[in-house]
């Protein structure tokens, strides 16, 4: 495959992952979009020759952030609501 291939195909799996993060109504859910959102954006810097930037991208959004989201969505409160 040819580098605009990968661009491409790299593209609209991030705009899938990042709508999904949006429109999903499950919180869960929403937050692993999110996580394959910034794995995908990690692997496009690492195809763009920003080894460092792919690695903090894993590290930090990928790992911490995603984590701390999904604590505090499993430490909240689950009431039902009725939506109008």
């Amino acid at each position: 495959m040819d580098a605009g291939a990968i661009s491409l195909i790299l593209g609209i799996l991030m705009t899938i992952f990042a709508v999904l993060a949006m429109e999903l109504r499950n919180l869960t859910y929403a937050i692993i979009s999110l996580c394959a959102f910034s794995v995908v954006v990690a692997i496009t810097f690492y195809f763009l020759k920003a080894p460092y930037v792919a690695v903090f991208q894993l590290a930090i959004l990928a790992g911490a952030v995603t984590v701390l989201f999904l604590v505090a969505v499993m430490l909240t409160r689950k009431e039902e609501v009725e939506l109008p």
